[in-house]
């Protein structure tokens, strides 16, 4: 998923008003972009518990192997059981859409857990 790197986008975004969207008690979702930024702040914020999480403060290599492995565990999507927002999405409507779906996520994942 690499773009033009002079180019803002939903990464960008995420990464530069996590902190003021991450505290919102409510956010008007006005489209499908929304929908993506909601689901990338949950995951940046799954990162930063991760890294958090460990009894002492991760060097910057075991960092990345932390988030590494994180990005391409199984993660819910709409739908499933264990994702915390269903009331908000509809769940794919075949299973070639879930797919989709998924590598849309996992590649929003790695881009954020490099940087690009």
């Amino acid at each position: 998923m690499k773009g033009d790197p002079s180019q803002y986008d939903i990464i960008d975004e995420t990464l530069d008003l996590f902190r003021a969207n991450s505290l919102f008690r409510n956010f008007e979702i006005k489209g499908p972009a929304d929908r993506t930024l909601i689901i990338l702040i949950l995951y940046v914020s799954d990162c930063l518990s991760k890294l958090g999480s460990q009894r002492s403060s991760p060097s910057q290599i075991e960092a990345g192997k932390l988030l590494n492995t994180l990005s391409v565990d199984t993660f819910a999507i709409p739908g499933d059981a264990n994702f915390p927002l269903n009331a908000h999405y509809a769940a794919p409507a075949s299973r070639a859409d879930a797919g989709a779906l998924l590598l849309n996520f996992l590649s929003y994942k790695l881009c954020l857990n490099s940087g690009n």
